[in-house]
């Protein structure tokens, strides 16, 4: 019993299914279609028809999926660490170094680094993330 009605239920659906899903196939008589108007030799009125307006596309805005698209500015020369050579240290109340010639001490500005540090042998420049070190060359 439980299972002729499992299959009735199975035969039913199977039905529904084929009866939507597959295409039904056209008579030779149907004139709805405009293949077959433009195929007839006959005049098609054109009275009383208002041509349909086409539409614009709206946009979504920003599209979620897309990839994020990186500007590219233009970027000014920053001296590397290469650029700049230490002459020398003055080392006193007051410590100074001698860098591409000029006198710098701590909190001078060479281009776009800061004088960190002087210290007897090295002196130690930052960009503000990065901190580098100049060695006196012996």
């Amino acid at each position: 019993m439980q299972r002729n009605k499992k299959l009735t239920i199975l035969i039913v659906l199977v039905t529904a299914v084929v009866f939507v899903w597959v295409p039904k196939g056209k008579k030779a008589n149907d004139t709805s279609s405009p293949v077959l108007l433009a195929s007839l030799d006959q005049d098609i009125p054109t009275i009383g028809v208002v041509p349909r307006k086409r539409t614009e596309f709206v946009g979504w805005g920003k599209d979620p999926f897309a990839k994020p698209q990186i500007e590219i500015k233009e970027e000014k020369k920053v001296a590397s660490v290469s650029d700049f050579k230490l002459g020398a240290i003055m080392w006193g109340d007051k410590p100074s170094a001698f860098i591409n010639n000029s006198i710098v001490s701590v909190g001078d500005k060479i281009s776009d680094k800061t004088v960190k540090q002087i210290e007897q042998n090295r002196v130690i420049i930052t960009d503000g993330i990065n901190n580098y070190i100049l060695k006196l060359k012996e």
